[in-house]
């Protein structure tokens, strides 16, 4: 065999080759911008459906202002919050009379004079 003749058949197996491979990658770009296409016109589609319905549901919309003239009704539900109280009887007696209204001012409304060298304990 001639070697300029498998040079040739290698030179046109590659040539043939690439070729193929050129195409291939051509037509997969090709196929991706059809699908990228298509996808937005299904979009745009999809797109103007929804403006029209939501459109036609909005102006299937009717206002109607009423005035209503009625009493209000209330339920009252009472729970309990506390079923053990744990509070001394100073401090139950102190919230009775607060919730009675009868408490009275701490103290009178004394208060110590400023030079006071007791001080209370706050700890």
């Amino acid at each position: 065999m001639n070697p300029y003749f498998i040079l040739a058949a290698a030179i046109a197996f590659a040539a043939a080759t690439g070729g193929a491979y050129m195409q291939g990658r051509s037509d997969g770009r090709d196929k991706c911008v059809a699908e990228s296409v298509r996808d937005e016109q299904v979009a745009q589609i999809a797109s103007a459906a929804a403006a029209d319905a939501a459109a036609s549901a909005i102006s299937a919309i009717k206002v109607r202002n009423t005035t209503i003239n009625q009493e209000v009704q209330r339920e009252i539900v009472e729970t309990v919050r506390y079923r053990e109280c744990v509070h001394p009887d100073g401090v139950v007696r102190n919230i009775n009379e607060a919730l009675t209204g009868t408490a009275e001012p701490a103290a009178s409304g004394v208060l110590p004079a400023a030079d006071a060298t007791e001080r209370p304990d706050l700890r």
